[in-house]
């Protein structure tokens, strides 16, 4: 039997791959035999991910795949924007720091082994992987652990529908080049370009979700 770290992590993971889908009803006893946990574990893990937005709890109908509808996304990506170029103007002013340059460097590194990688045929999933490694490494290098809580819980609802936008678009090697763009620009101590280049790197994703038909939407 599994704990219920485990099991969240799980659950979570066949949501955003799509084993269960937007809208679909979780029910109980199914998610019992599917994660090998105890009815009072199931709701457990409902209650986890209706924190993190993954998951919606009605009363009479019970937990079901939670949907984001147009006007939600628009709303999450303009916090979230704002956050995330927060964080990038928090590394660019400690920048020159021979601590931070040696884990940008680190992260950079990242970046180019997985996009050698990319010529061979790689799923969406990993890029979407990729993109919550960058963001994971950045978010901790501003040394404020509220910012990427924030913004992990404003990601997490939109997961699958930027998976859905990059298959759709393509967009693959532009997005992750954006990341080696960010990157070199706070090693070249221009926060600015950095700036810019984390904009153009959201609005992309922006423009992939919001190109989706609206049956991908609430």
């Amino acid at each position: 039997m599994q704990d219920i770290d485990n099991a969240v992590e799980q659950l979570k993971r066949d949501i955003l791959q799509g084993r269960f889908v937007p809208g679909q009803r979780l029910v109980e006893v199914d998610i019992m035999s599917h994660l090998d946990i105890t009815r009072g574990r199931v709701r457990d893990v409902f209650k986890r991910l209706h924190s993190e937005g993954i998951v919606k709890i009605d009363r009479n109908r019970g937990a079901s795949v939670r949907q984001v509808s147009r006007e939600e996304v628009f709303d999450i990506f303009e916090v979230l924007e704002e956050i995330s170029l927060l964080i990038i103007r928090k590394i660019g002013s400690q920048a020159e720091e021979p601590e931070m340059r040696k884990r940008l460097h680190a992260s950079l590194n990242a970046a180019w082994k997985f996009h050698d990688r990319s010529v061979t045929i790689i799923k969406v999933l990993e890029y979407m992987d990729e993109n919550a490694r960058f963001w994971g490494d950045l978010a901790d290098l501003a040394g404020n652990p509220v910012l990427s809580e924030i913004r992990l819980r404003l990601q997490a609802p939109l997961f699958r529908l930027a998976m859905e936008g990059l298959t759709v678009s393509g967009s693959h090697e532009q997005w992750i080049a954006r990341h080696e763009e960010i990157i070199s620009a706070l090693l070249d101590d221009n926060t600015g370009h950095a700036v810019r280049h984390a904009r153009k790197s959201m609005h992309d994703v922006w423009k992939a979700i919001l190109g989706l038909p609206d049956s991908a939407f609430a």
